[in-house]
């Protein structure tokens, strides 16, 4: 049920709320561009160039995510040097704690603000969707998973300083475009819808990311099924080009049918949710089967007890908060039932 939830809501949903930030970010530059539907030309092209080569969909995603990464790094160094530096304290105050602490646990508000912080590093464990193609996974797997994230972590705090202490709170909240309003303070106002307008180039990147990965977890999923293993099939380059399709028109239906924000808490409750699930297997697994040889949990079983108690926390608020995006995660779950069913009862035949 995870892997249902990880194809569909993990890459399709993601994919559709970067092709609405990729149009705010275009709109914000040129006014009169449509952001859905430059949103769904991208989703259409570059579904297109992943379907038409294996090599040529590597060198572009590597190519673009180097310049995205580069892109940060002048961004980060531009709002250094060049920025209005605001009066930002990163040290806990008492004000603060009052904010994020009801109690001895945490505000709900503040909780359910964490969801935009987890979307920043989703895809920290997308190496483990390739673990077959990774030389030495038991070693690279884990480096790759830990580096990653440790060069997002750096990334993303940077670039939230310069968005912090170079623009108004007032003036970026609730707007999806937050790097181009950054920019018009740092750079002036032409330079800076210049990159913005390089800024959603370059979220071109994040999409074509989950394009390449997403259909070939998604290949994997079906072909358990019989009745679905038809938008399973590789073509003669070894490309699943109907999972490709599928997880295409999927991105686009939730383009039109959520907006922005709503789309993000959707996905953000849905992925914590199995999430959660799938670490409480872990307990059960080790009970039923013992400790797995290869691969070890650190710090087990404090470490992911921690995680347990902290994502149920936020699953128990988010219900509160955002009844509707919670019901449609758990919809999303059913059928995911539904799929786990059909696969089971395939393997028994």
């Amino acid at each position: 049920m995870a892997g249902f939830v990880s194809t569909t809501v993990g890459f399709a949903a993601p994919v559709a709320g970067a092709a609405l930030a990729l149009g705010a970010y275009l709109h914000g530059v040129i006014p009169g561009v449509s952001g859905p539907l430059i949103g769904v030309l991208v989703i259409i092209a570059l579904s297109f160039l992943h379907a038409r080569s294996l090599s040529i969909g590597l060198l572009f995603q590597r190519i673009s995510t180097l310049a995205k990464v580069l892109l940060m790094l002048v961004f980060i160094l531009s709002g250094w040097y060049l920025g209005n530096k605001s009066q930002i304290d990163f040290m806990p105050k008492a004000s603060a704690m009052n904010e994020i602490f009801d109690g001895l646990w945490f505000k709900a508000s503040f909780s359910v603000s964490l969801v935009w912080v987890s979307f920043a590093y989703s895809g920290w464990n997308a190496a483990a969707y390739i673990a077959g193609s990774i030389e030495n996974p038991r070693r690279n797997l884990s480096r790759s998973i830990l580096l990653g994230t440790l060069v997002v972590m750096v990334l993303y705090a940077a670039l939230n300083w310069v968005f912090l202490s170079s623009t108004p709170i007032e003036m970026m909240k609730g707007k999806k475009e937050v790097g181009l309003i950054a920019a018009q303070h740092i750079w002036g106002e032409n330079w800076g819808k210049f990159m913005g307008g390089v800024i959603s180039i370059l979220l071109v990147s994040t999409i074509s990311s989950m394009i390449f990965t997403g259909p070939r977890v998604l290949k994997t999923m079906l072909e358990k099924v019989p009745q679905l293993r038809y938008w399973s099939a590789l073509n003669k380059y070894q490309i699943p080009l109907r999972s490709i399709w599928l997880q295409a028109v999927v991105s686009i239906v939730l383009l039109h049918v959520m907006d922005f924000e709503s789309l993000i808490y959707y996905v953000a409750f849905t992925l914590s949710l199995f999430t959660l699930l799938t670490v409480l297997g872990l307990f059960i697994l080790r009970i039923r089967d013992g400790k797995p040889e290869g691969y070890r949990a650190w710090g087990y079983p404090i470490t992911p007890l921690i995680f347990l108690i902290m994502t149920a926390s936020v699953c128990v608020f988010f219900i509160q908060m955002k009844p509707f995006e919670s019901l449609m995660g758990f919809a999303t779950g059913i059928v995911g039932l539904v799929f786990w069913y059909m696969s089971r009862s395939a393997r028994s035949i």
